[in-house]
This record gives C-alpha cells, sequence and structure tokens, in this order.
C-alpha cells in the first residue's frame, strides 16, 4: 500500500514539474537529455559592446551540467567569441565541488571564493566575480531553451553580466606557443583611461575539450581548468601597473598539463582591481581567451607631437614634430592598402596635415610617418594645449585603434602670486630677518614651481629705488603639494633706516618667460636698533676692560657698546656715576675712574660697574658697562678671545700675550717677571662640559663628553706676589653629528635553544644623541644565512637551526649619513651535556652500596653544579651482556633521592647484568640537559676472604686465622673441635681422669670411621653414575641457567663462571673418572668449566663455535 501511495505521489509530482516551464534546478536529474553533440545552437544574445568573463560549476555526474550548461556557454562563446570568455571547474561530482580537481587549490581557491556559502550544487555561474547571494549576475541550475546564460551576457532582462563600467579602457591578449614539451604563455595588457592603473591578473592553463574530465554521458565540457598560472612565489596572481603602453608577462608551462597536447590547449585571463580568496568581490575590468586573437588588424602604434626644439612646451612660433607609427597586431599579413593621415584639431574643425599609403604589413611589421606643424599664429592659452588628430583608413576587423589624438601643451608666461609673510609677524627687528612665502601660477601643464625662477626686492616706502640685495631665495623649494613653496629671506643691513618697506615679485619659466612684477605695499616694518652695552654672549664683544684704581683711564667702547644701524661715534652717551668723567664720541672712548678697589670676602676683585645711557637720536637705552678696577701693579688682563672647539675636541691657548703687569709705581714689568706671573682657575661655569688644565701659563681645554655641547665661561686669576686679577674666557662647544649608539648590554647573555625564535626590535637598543631615535636606520645579518628575517621596520626574528656561537651584526644609520657597526654573539644551545664524577670531578655523582650477585643496590645520583632544574629524570636500567637483553627499567624524578635498583627476576642481579643510569632534565630557563653517556656499573661475584685457607669465609669463620677452628658455639673463645665442651661457656677441658693416650684412641678410631664413610658413599655414588645414563638434553632449547639441577652446587648458573676456586684439602690419587659428554677441545675445558658443566653443556659449546 505504502508503495502505491510514493508511486502515485511521485507520479503527480513529475507532471506539476514538467506544467512549470523549461527551467532546471541544480541537483535535478532529467530523463532522456538531448546528448551535448546533439544539442542545437542558440544564437541571438545581443552585444553588450565589450567583453564578458564567467565562471561555470559543475560536475561530471550533473546531468543539468551536461544537458543545458555546458552546451549553452559554447553556443554562447561560438556566437559571440570575441566578447565572451568563459572557464569551467569541474569536480568529478556536483555532491563535493570544492576539491583540487575542480580548481580549488591554492593559492586561488576559486570554488571556495565563488561558491562562499559552503553548499555543494551544480550548475553554477558567476558573471564578472559576482556574489552567490546575487541573482542578478549569479545563475544556480540551468534552462532548457538553449539560451540559460544569454541575458547575462547582454545584461538585459534585469540580468547583469557585472562587468566594470571601464572595461573598454582595457585591451588585453594571450597567446601560447609551444618549444619542444614546453609551452609559452604571455598575457599583454593596457590601459587607455588615462595615467596608470594596477590590477591583479588571473590566468588559467584550460583544455579546449575537457577530454580529462568528460562528462557520465560521454559529452565534453569547454574551457575546464587543469592549471592557475601565478606569480613567481605561488602567493597569488600576478600585479601589474598598467598604462597606455602595453605591459606583458610569461610563464612557461609543460604542454603535458592537457590532455590533448598543444592543439587542445586554451589559456584564459582576466583583469581585477584585486583578488581574493575570501567572501570580498572585486571588479573584473577585462578579459581575453588565447582563441580570441584577431585575424586582422592594423592599429596606430603610436603617435606623439613634440617641440622640435625640445621643450615641453610650445610658444607661438614654434615647430611641432608630429610622428607615427603603425602596427600590423593581427594575425596575418595585410595587404589591403589604406590611407595614413595627420590632422591638425580645432574644436570639431580637422585640417589635414598631410598623409602617405599604408605599405603591405607582415604580423608585426610597423610603418612610420611624420610631418612638421608651424605654430605661428596659434594662440597661446593658459593651461591650453594644440590638439593633433592621427587616422588611418584600413580594412581590419577592429576599428577602435585606428584614430589615436595627441596634444602638445602650451608654454604660457607665469603670474606671480603676492608673496606672505613667513609667520605671523610682519616687523623686523633691528639686526633681525624675516622670511616670504613665494608662489606663482605656472598657468600651463609644463612648468612647476621648481622649473620656475622667483626674484623679490624692496624698498624703503619713501623711496623709488628697488634693492634685492638685502634678499636671499634659495634654489629649492620647501613643502609639499599645496604647501609647496620657496621662502624668500629678507636681512635688512644694520645701517638701513628703521620704517615701513614695499616689496615686488616677479617669476621667470624654463622658456625664460617673465611675469608682470606685483608689488606689495608695506610688506613689512623695519624697527629701530636701539644702543645696547655688550655681553660675553653678544658677537663682537671684548671683554671687561682693566683699570687702575685712583688713576683716570681712557677705556675704548668698541666691544662694549653698540648700535645696530648707528655707528658708535654718532652715539650719544652719559652718566650719573661718580666713576664717570666723560664721553668722547669721535674717539669712541669713556674716561673713567675709580676710587677703590671692589674685593669680595675671600678678598678677590670683583667687577664694578658705570651706569650708562645711550643715544642714537631716535632712541635711548640704559645699560652698564662694568670695569676690572685693580690696585697700581695688578697684573691685568687684554680680553681673551672666545674660543670655539668641536664636540669631543680640544683646545690650548697660550695667555701670556694677554697679560700684562706694572710695578708700584706703574712701569711695565720685565719679560721673565712677566712669565712668572702665577695663574690658576677661579671657576668654570658650567663645570660638566669641559675639563681645564693650566700647565705655566698655558690653559689646556678638552671635552668631557663627546655628545655634550653648550658655552662654558672660564674666570682665571693671574696673580704677582702680591696682587691678584681675574679675566673670564668663553669656550663654545659646537655639535657635531654622532653615529647611533646600540646598547648590546642586554643582549651579551643571549641564549637560545636550537630552533628557538628570538624577536630583535632594534628601536629598544638603538640611540642617537643628535636625531630623534625614530630616525634611526638599521640592518641586522648574521653569520648563518637565512637565521636572521625582518618582519617589520627594524624589527627581526632570530633563529639558529646549529648549535654553537652565532655571530649577529648590527648596523645603524642615521639621516645624515653617520653609521655605527655593531656585533654581539648569541649562544644557541642544543643539549647541556651533563658529565659524571668518575675520580677527575663532573657535574654529578653515582654512589652505590653493592652490585654483588642476588642483591638489589641502593643508588643515589646528586647534582654538584649550580643551575636550577624546573624538571629532572634519572634513568636505570638493567641489560644482560650474556643473552643481549634489557630486562628491568625504572625512573627517579629529582636528584639527590636514594632508589631501589631492582631486578625482574626475584634473586636480584645476574652474571652478566650491567647497570646503567642516564640523566635527562630541563632548567628553570626551559634549556635541555643529559648526561654525556650513560653510567655503568657490571654486577659481580661477592668478594669471599678466607684468610686460614680453611673453607670457610672470614666473615662466617671465628677464628679466621686458625684452619684447625671455624665455630665457638658457647662463645668461651675456644674453638668448638678443641673445645670438650663446645656448649658450656664455663670449662672447655676433660677431667684430669682421663688420660692422654685415651684421648688419641678415641680421635684416631674417630677419623678412621669418617675415612669408612667416605668410602662407602664414593662407592655408592661411582656405582650410581656408572649405572645410570644422564637423562638426555633437547640443546635448542637449554642454556646452562636453565639446568638447576646441573647447577644446583654452584649456586645457580648466573655465578657458575665467576666462581672463585676454593683450594681442597689434598687427597689420596684416585683413578681418572670415566669422562661424560662430548670429546674435550685441544685445550682442555674451558676455562671456569667443570667436567660435570662439560658433560651437560659441552656440545651446545662446540655447536655454537666456542660460546653459549
Amino acid at each position: 500500500m505504502l508503495y502505491r501511495m510514493v508511486c502515485s505521489t511521485a507520479l503527480t509530482l513529475l507532471i506539476v514539474l514538467m506544467s512549470m516551464g523549461s527551467f532546471v534546478d541544480p541537483l535535478s536529474e532529467p530523463e532522456d537529455l538531448t546528448p551535448l553533440a546533439e544539442e542545437p545552437t542558440v544564437l541571438d544574445a545581443p552585444s553588450p559592446g565589450h567583453v564578458v568573463l564567467a565562471e561555470y560549476i559543475g560536475g561530471q555526474n550533473c546531468p543539468p551540467c551536461y544537458g543545458y550548461a555546458s552546451p549553452d556557454l559554447k553556443s554562447l562563446k561560438n556566437a559571440n567569441s570575441d566578447e565572451f570568455v568563459y572557464i569551467s571547474y569541474l569536480p568529478a561530482s556536483y555532491g563535493n565541488i570544492y576539491t583540487a580537481q575542480a580548481g580549488n587549490v591554492a593559492p586561488m581557491n576559486r570554488i571556495s571564493h565563488l561558491s562562499s556559502d559552503g553548499a555543494n550544487s551544480a550548475p553554477q555561474a558567476y558573471f564578472g566575480d559576482c556574489a552567490k547571494s546575487n541573482s542578478a549576475c549569479m545563475m544556480s541550475g540551468a534552462q532548457t531553451n538553449g539560451k540559460t546564460y544569454d541575458d547575462f551576457f547582454s545584461g538585459v532582462s534585469g540580468k547583469s553580466n557585472n562587468m566594470d563600467s571601464t572595461v573598454n579602457s582595457y585591451s588585453m591578449v594571450i597567446s601560447q606557443t609551444q618549444s619542444g614539451t614546453d609551452a609559452t604563455i604571455t598575457v599583454e595588457a593596457s590601459y587607455s583611461g588615462g595615467g596608470t592603473s594596477d590590477v591583479r591578473v588571473i590566468a588559467a592553463v584550460t583544455e579546449d575539450t575537457c577530454n580529462s574530465y568528460p562528462y557520465a554521458d560521454g559529452s565534453k565540457a569547454g574551457h575546464c581548468w587543469k592549471k592557475w598560472l601565478v606569480d613567481s612565489t605561488n602567493s597569488g596572481p600576478i600585479s601589474m601597473t598598467l598604462s597606455s603602453t602595453p605591459t606583458s608577462y610569461s610563464w612557461t608551462v609543460p604542454v603535458s598539463t592537457v590532455n590533448g597536447g598543444m592543439s587542445n590547449m586554451l589559456s584564459v585571463a582576466w583583469l581585477q582591481d584585486d583578488w581574493s580568496t575570501g567572501t570580498a568581490r572585486h571588479n573584473v575590468l577585462s578579459a581575453t581567451d588565447s582563441s580570441m586573437l584577431p585575424p586582422i588588424d592594423v592599429a596606430i602604434d603610436s603617435f606623439t607631437a613634440e617641440s622640435s626644439d625640445g621643450y615641453s612646451g610650445i610658444i607661438a612660433g614654434d615647430q611641432v614634430d608630429l610622428t607615427l607609427s603603425i602596427k600590423n597586431i593581427g594575425a596575418d599579413v595585410y595587404a589591403d592598402g589604406g590611407t595614413i593621415e595627420v590632422f591638425k584639431v580645432d574644436g570639431l574643425t580637422e585640417t589635414s596635415l598631410g598623409s602617405t599609403s599604408v605599405n603591405t604589413l607582415a604580423v608585426g611589421a610597423t610603418q612610420s610617418y611624420s610631418t612638421t606643424w608651424d605654430s605661428t599664429g596659434e594662440t597661446i592659452e593658459n593651461n591650453g594645449d594644440s590638439r593633433f588628430r592621427a587616422r588611418i583608413t584600413v580594412v581590419d576587423s577592429i576599428g577602435s585603434n585606428n584614430v589615436v589624438d595627441s596634444t602638445v601643451n602650451h608654454d604660457a608666461t607665469p603670474t606671480s602670486v603676492r608673496p606672505v609673510p613667513d609667520g605671523s609677524s610682519t616687523t623686523i627687528p633691528r639686526g633681525g630677518s624675516l622670511g616670504f612665502d613665494m608662489t606663482a601660477l605656472p598657468n600651463d601643464s609644463v612648468d612647476t614651481l621648481e622649473t620656475m625662477t622667483p626674484e623679490l626686492e624692496v624698498k624703503h616706502s619713501t623711496d623709488n629705488s628697488w634693492d634685492s640685495s638685502w634678499v636671499t631665495i634659495p634654489v629649492n623649494t620647501v613643502g609639499e603639494g599645496t604647501n609647496e613653496r620657496y621662502v624668500a629671506t629678507v636681512v635688512p643691513p644694520v645701517s638701513a633706516g628703521s620704517g615701513d618697506y614695499d616689496i615686488r615679485s616677479r617669476w621667470t619659466d624654463s622658456r625664460g618667460q617673465i611675469s608682470d612684477w606685483l608689488e606689495t605695499n608695506d610688506a613689512f616694518e623695519l624697527l629701530n636698533g636701539l644702543p645696547t652695552v655688550l655681553s660675553s654672549t653678544d658677537q663682537g664683544y671684548s671683554g671687561v676692560p682693566t683699570v687702575k684704581v685712583d688713576t683716570l683711564e681712557t677705556v675704548s667702547m668698541v666691544g662694549l657698546i653698540a648700535d645696530a644701524e648707528t655707528p658708535l661715534n654718532q652715539l650719544t652717551v652719559t652718566s650719573n656715576s661718580p666713576n664717570f668723567v666723560s664721553w668722547d664720541a669721535s674717539a669712541m672712548t669713556m674716561d673713567v675712574q675709580f676710587s677703590n678697589v671692589d674685593r669680595d670676602a675671600q678678598g678677590n676683585i670683583r667687577n664694578q660697574g658705570i651706569q650708562v645711557t645711550m643715544s642714537d637720536g631716535e632712541d635711548q637705552n640704559d645699560g652698564t658697562v662694568f670695569f676690572s678696577v685693580i690696585p697700581n701693579g695688578a697684573p691685568s688682563w687684554s680680553p681673551i678671545p672666545t674660543q670655539t672647539i668641536s664636540e669631543g675636541g680640544s683646545v690650548a691657548v697660550a695667555l701670556t700675550q694677554y697679560l700684562s703687569d706694572t710695578d708700584n709705581n706703574g712701569a711695565d714689568v720685565s719679560e721673565s717677571e712677566l712669565a712668572s706671573l702665577d695663574i690658576h682657575i677661579v671657576s668654570i661655569t658650567p663645570e660638566n662640559i669641559v675639563d681645564v688644565a693650566l700647565t705655566g701659563q698655558t690653559i689646556n681645554i678638552d671635552t668631557l663628553d663627546d655628545d655634550v655641547t653648550g658655552t662654558i665661561e672660564i674666570v682665571l686669576r693671574s696673580s704677582d706676589e702680591s696682587q691678584s686679577t681675574d679675566s673670564t674666557l668663553t669656550v663654545i662647544v659646537q655639535n657635531i653629528n654622532d653615529a647611533p649608539r646600540f646598547d648590546m648590554s642586554a643582549l651579551e647573555s643571549l641564549r637560545l635553544k636550537v630552533g628557538e625564535s628570538f624577536t630583535l626590535d632594534t628601536s629598544l637598543y638603538s640611540s642617537d644623541v643628535d636625531d630623534d631615535d625614530s630616525n634611526i636606520f638599521a640592518q641586522v645579518t648574521s653569520s648563518e644565512p637565512g637565521a636572521v628575517t625582518p618582519i617589520a621596520i627594524g624589527v627581526y626574528t632570530m633563529t639558529w637551526q646549529t648549535e654553537g656561537p652565532q655571530l649577529v651584526q648590527v648596523s645603524l644609520s642615521d639621516p645624515n649619513g653617520a653609521v655605527g657597526q655593531f656585533s654581539f654573539t648569541v649562544n644557541v644551545i642544543g643539549d647541556i651535556l651533563l658529565t659524571w664524577d668518575e675520580g677527575n670531578g663532573g657535574d654529578m655523582s653515582l654512589t652505590y652500596d653493592t652490585v654483588d650477585f642476588e642483591t638489589s643496590p641502593k643508588m643515589t645520583v646528586s647534582y654538584m653544579g649550580a643551575e636550577t632544574f624546573s624538571n629532572t629524570e634519572v634513568t636505570w636500567q638493567i641489560c644482560n651482556t650474556i643473552t643481549g637483553t634489557c630486562h628491568s627499567l625504572g625512573t627517579v624524578e629529582e636528584f639527590g633521592v636514594q632508589f631501589d635498583v631492582v631486578s625482574v627476576y626475584p634473586e636480584g642481579l645476574r652474571m652478566g647484568d650491567e647497570i646503567k643510569v642516564d640523566v635527562i632534565a630541563t632548567d628553570t630557563s626551559d634549556f635541555d640537559y643529559k648526561s654525556v653517556k650513560s653510567f655503568s656499573l657490571m654486577a659481580s661475584e661477592p668478594v669471599i676472604i678466607d684468610s686460614d685457607g680453611d673453607g670457610v669465609a672470614d666473615s662466617e669463620d671465628a677464628f679466621p686465622e686458625d684452619p684447625n677452628e671455624t665455630l665457638d658455639t658457647d662463645g668461651d673463645g675456644v674453638g668448638d673441635n678443641a673445645d670438650a665442651f663446645p656448649e658450656d661457656a664455663s670449662k672447655s677441658e676433660v677431667a684430669s681422669g682421663f688420660s692422654s693416650s685415651g684421648d688419641s684412641l678415641i680421635m684416631i678410631l674417630g677419623v678412621i670411621g669418617l675415612f669408612l664413610v667416605a668410602a662407602v658413599g664414593l662407592g655408592l655414588l661411582f656405582v650410581s653414575r656408572k649405572n645410570g645414563a644422564p637423562e638426555a638434553v633437547d640443546w635448542s632449547k637449554t642454556i646452562p641457567a636453565a639446568d638447576h639441577s646441573a647447577n644446583s652446587m654452584y649456586g645457580g648458573a648466573e655465578h657458575l663462571f665467576q666462581q672463585p676456586v676454593i683450594q681442597a684439602p689434598p687427597v689420596q690419587q684416585q683413578a681418572p673418572p670415566v669422562q661424560q659428554g662430548p670429546p674435550l677441545p685441544v685445550g682442555g675445558l674451558p676455562p671456569g668449566w667443570t667436567m660435570e658443566q662439560w658433560a651437560y653443556y659441552g656440545q651446545q659449546y662446540l655447536d655454537n663455535g666456542g660460546k653459549l
């Protein structure tokens, strides 16, 4: 009943589907499909006017794919061979489309990009990198009317081919040529939209007829993907920067990439503004395949209009050279003739400038034509140009490349822009300057600010004479973009009159065309310079003059009083000070007389000042002139010139030439007396810049630090026998550029494990005392290639695969060209080896109590170094050197802990056992340590000492030095053999009633009895051995250690060959026993063997070539 219901329901559903029209959903499998070869070709899809790209996803087992989708793609391509490009991705099954067979491989992963939701279905078709959710440009399923993709291609009926609007600004072609077993594939593209365009080129090798992946019905799709063509690092599609000049790129692939050889290879390529393997979509700019080379196409290859004199633009009267080249870019020889003609274009008017005929052109051949145009009469317009047009009239398949325009720019006269002060102030203080920002309009595309030359002149607002000597204009501009400008600096001379000043500017372009002057009234004001008293910081300062007390002194004021624009002899100087006598303007001297010498608390002479008022006739100013007033006869100083040195430098100054001295009567002292004056340093301000030392009357000045600059004042004191005078020496330490520095202190102890990565940010260790640290450029290299890799500016990762010291070199440079070279060593560590202390010292020691047979030793491993370990593993194992196997193992997880070495065999250590101890550890810095070798101990037979040779070990012998005694049962110090009462400690001898002869008789009878018993026992043993043969032994399965019967008397096979030989007491010579077992070797019994062992194991020994 259920079966009938299912069948009826299915039949009803089939009828409904048939009534719904001709659409086939993806994954559906309609019956009785027409084979691909029998499907009629469908044409008439309207041209979109540009190339269109489609990416198709199918499946070899997908009926809608081979029934409709692939035939419709082929039909659309056949009808629009020069405008339709498609590529097919064919997995084995539509149930798993994300496969390498379908092209979903790195770096492209195209299926994951297109069908980004991860769903499996087919057929799917994407036009122009369409998103899967956009039904306007993505088709899921197929139609049965033969026009599944026509509307998408044409962009009609609500569908879109999704190509970028600038598609016709791009042109591209992909070609393929065979060379032996390889094919060279070349893509060439250009951009005619003006300027440049950055693009990504997605390219692939496909099979024109898909021999490799036929459909389930035997038909074959077209253009099925076989290989991506990517960049040299396999990281993505190649990049191109396109312009009007074609750009190309080539790949080489084996012809065997496709099934069917070179004739079945079809290369496909398209341009995108970017690319992604994720969900992001990008604009498709153009597309092509290797079947789209035009058969006949003659194009204008180049057309230029240039000044005959080589200028970038033209002025009226220039000659213009017009040169063009045409090229046959088609696939066949062009021989249909035609015309090349050049025109001058004015609006819609074309004026012919000359023409010629088109020659017969082979494929790739070119033809050139040139003519000249005279620009006399041409109106040169601001920012204008003259346009020319080249046209070829030919019979070919593409006309869009038969007309090209070219222009030559007009070179117009520039226009000056009003200069503006380079700041908010328009006043210039006396001795100062003012900058003006200067720009101009070139009025053409020929000149820029840098190709034009500015001029600036100034004049007093009341004058008519212009002057440029005040103005300095650098040769280079400052700023960028709209802020680019020249900065003209106006520096008025000190003699210039104060007041308002005008400026004017003009520009000359690269052709020598000069703009009009542009005047600016009252552009700046020059302030009047006040008379001033100079100090040690002023240029030209002559120092503190020395005068004698109670003496009328005439002192020159040159270097003490100055006015920026008024000569010193035109100033008026007055003072109310009692020490001021008069001012002589013509001599520029001041007469002074001081009545006392001013000293400080220590008796040192202090300078005294005279307050003066100075006037230049326009303004006046006050100041204080200082004098060093000394007693008559005191040494005096003339001004010492300021000394200038560079940072890190030094200077020596002989002071004698600046000293003078008089006696109490004012007479000059002799040269020898002058040379004997004592000079010492009073103060150095500041103290942290220079080191000052005096050698006689020469002062030596050395900078303390290579990176410290500034102005230093050194107060010197000259003394004779009774008086002293001070003077000040000014030293200026100038800055010089130093190379950057690299602090390696934190890196000198750097340790890394092999393979461990360390990130070195050089900015954390670099500094520059003269520049901003951010301007340091760092380069880091290593002696091992590839060990140091940059990951960001100044940041490197360091990883070594080889242990040992690794040299790292660091180079730091600053913007001024100073370079510092530095290097440090990184200790690259693998496993750090730990040594055993075996008598010569080491990192570890091992102590144990015993390694005797049949024991379980107790051991302790101790670490004697300084490291701290976070993880320790002490491993012991027991291996038998006879059997060649290891049978026991244990681990202890720290040093200094006693552990038991316990064998898996109950009896403990056996013959041939070797104990091996190894150590591995990890310290708190995560470095690994291991013992350099195993500590090895061999198990051994216990050492038996028998000092008296009585067959009883000393450890068991109560009388180790007496061969006649071994026991003392009652502990009375008398051996049991000599003790008549061995269990009675109170007595040891028999009563006196026994005679010595009786004792001897008893002993003799005892000995005879013992001999009789021994004889009977030996006889019985001999008879039993002779009458009873030993039990047969399977030598292939038995070894001496397993024969407990044969070895019982020796305590086990593990001790058999290491037993010390105990000397038996001499016995009476007996007849040799009958030999058991195989014949003995020529050399007799092997060392350590007994005859009983030979009887049991001799044959196995011989069979194994002398080994057990």
